[in-house]
């Protein structure tokens, strides 16, 4: 396996830790208590660290430790807030403005997200998954929800253990399915309520671990 590969494995399990507040608030760990936890090197461990840290997840204080700053369960429900309320506003600026041209970048997600879950390939259903909502927001123009959007999905993204992973993905790639054909259907209020339980399903899953 590729140092790269390694490195996102490291970065995943860090984050779902601390997502799943697996640590307390402020609390420190180590580079070697990881190494010995994850039993990876170094490497790829020092990489995930710094990718965290950029996210905001934690802060690498040299001679100390790593401290982690983990969301509050308040703060995980107020960013899945925003998140929802910009992905329901995508929506309602969508509504007439879409055609075929742009349903087949979504439809095309949706096929590589099933292939993906056809070879396990968890890592690259989850680029799919963040392909087709970017692109969704991205046809508004507004760059401000981009922004806000890719900084959502840094803080508090969320990946199921390896027991639910398949269900949890599965479900999901469904309820994408079932989003674009509500929007061909030009059903924009159908389409809201399957976005509202799409995401607030994710938000629950992140809260209960």
């Amino acid at each position: 396996m590729s140092e790269h590969s390694l490195s996102h494995q490291a970065y995943i399990a860090i984050k779902n830790r601390i997502i799943r507040r697996e640590y307390q608030r402020d609390s420190y760990t180590s580079e070697n208590k990881l190494v010995e936890e994850l039993g990876m090197s170094r490497t790829p461990i020092r990489e995930a660290l710094h990718q965290l840290q950029s996210e905001g997840l934690l802060k690498i204080i040299p001679r100390k430790g790593i401290l982690i700053q983990q969301l509050s369960l308040k703060e995980i429900r107020d960013y899945y807030d925003l998140r929802l309320a910009i992905e329901l506003q995508t929506l309602r600026q969508l509504q007439g403005y879409l055609t075929d041209t742009h349903f087949h970048p979504l439809e095309q997600c949706i096929q590589r997200q099933q292939e993906a879950l056809d070879h396990q390939d968890y890592g690259h259903w989850l680029e799919e998954d963040k392909r087709f909502h970017r692109y969704l927001i991205s046809l508004t123009s507004n760059e401000v929800f981009l922004a806000l959007s890719d900084n959502i999905r840094q803080r508090v993204y969320y990946q199921p253990d390896p027991l639910r992973r398949h269900a949890y993905y599965t479900a999901s790639t469904g309820e994408h399915q079932a989003i674009v054909a509500a929007l061909k259907n030009q059903d924009i209020a159908l389409a809201e309520q399957l976005m509202t339980t799409h995401i607030l399903r994710g938000r629950e899953h992140a809260i209960s671990g």
